[in-house]
């Protein structure tokens, strides 16, 4: 497999993007952190969203242009913390009040907050301006959306955040070139999509196995994350069965429709977006149910398997 940094080097000389602006969030180290080593020079200034406890020495030399935007309370602000005390050149603003988690939907609760932050420091560090085509593409694996004009501003997956950085999109793009970044490589979505290469569908498949679904059945997976189940069971099932996936996050909802799409798929899956605890589907239109633990859902919305919903087939995966 290419490694990300590698991938990101292909895409930035395929849209003719010699440096760029970088803002990520905190489960997308990967996505970043190869590139900054190995290719510091394509890196015009980090921005750091609600980071881990982070292993200093690869990213000192890009201290002075980076920032640091996190939460005070909790414990996911030690790594800002950790980052302040030992690189005190870095820029940094905190949200006061504010536990930054995961699946916080930061930007769509403090964009009005964040953005002149981050167009305070990005113009004090000037990188040269494109004007690229707006629209939509993909390279490598990885999907872009350009939206603006002016220096090029990479957004990479804001980790599971629901409105990821749309609500910011049209004000960075009215100075920026805003590229945001997605695909099964980068972020939470590459995480989920890790699975799939693993022992973990080896286990799904198990299950499936005794499971035996028979055809005409409607499958409903809930929280279907980025669609590694789906797509499993749509390759077996064949077309024979409707499978449906309801999700609360549009955005895992959208990257899992588009790797359907990639596979073939997309015919025989149904993105709904929908909570566990309220189910958009008719009483008794589903004849077999898996569910998934993870971080960000509840576990009251997978124990409340035997309400109007007839249930053949519980299966649990514990991420937490």
């Amino acid at each position: 497999m290419t490694a990300i940094e590698e991938c990101l080097v292909n895409l930035f000389r395929h849209l003719r993007v010699g440096q760029a602006h970088i803002a990520v969030g905190r489960l997308g180290l990967t996505d970043w952190q190869g590139l900054a080593a190995r290719y510091p020079d394509r890196v015009a200034s980090l921005i750091l969203i609600n980071p881990p406890l982070l292993d200093m020495n690869p990213i000192r030399g890009l201290t002075s242009r980076m920032l640091v935007v996190a939460g005070d309370r909790g414990p996911t602000a030690e790594g800002a913390g950790r980052l302040r005390a030992e690189l005190p050149g870095l820029a940094s603003y905190s949200l006061r009040g504010f536990e930054c988690h995961p699946w916080s939907d930061v930007i769509a609760e403090h964009g009005s907050e964040i953005a002149p932050v981050m167009r305070n420091f990005l113009d004090r560090h000037s990188v040269a301006a494109v004007a690229l085509p707006e629209g939509e593409g993909e390279v490598g694996e990885i999907s872009y959306r350009i939206r603006g004009a002016g220096p090029p501003l990479v957004l990479m997956p804001l980790d599971l955040a629901p409105s990821q950085w749309e609500p910011l999109i049209s004000t960075l793009s009215q100075s920026y070139c805003t590229i945001s970044l997605g695909g099964p490589l980068l972020g939470a979505v590459g995480l989920l999509e890790g699975r799939g290469r693993s022992t973990y569908l080896g286990l799904v498949r198990t299950v499936l196995d005794l499971v035996q679904i028979r055809p005409g059945e409607v499958i409903l997976e809930i929280g279907g994350g980025s669609g590694v189940i789906l797509r499993e069971i749509a390759r077996r099932t064949a077309g024979a069965n409707s499978i449906i996936d309801i999700d609360i996050n549009p955005y895992l909802l959208r990257e899992a429709a588009v790797l359907a799409k990639r596979a073939g798929l997309a015919e025989r899956i149904t993105f709904r977006e929908g909570s566990a605890e309220a189910i958009p589907l008719a009483d008794e239109s589903v004849n077999s149910r898996d569910s998934e633990i993870r971080i960000g859902i509840p576990h009251a919305a997978v124990t409340q398997e035997n309400g109007k919903h007839q249930l053949l087939v519980p299966f649990l995966n514990a991420d937490c």
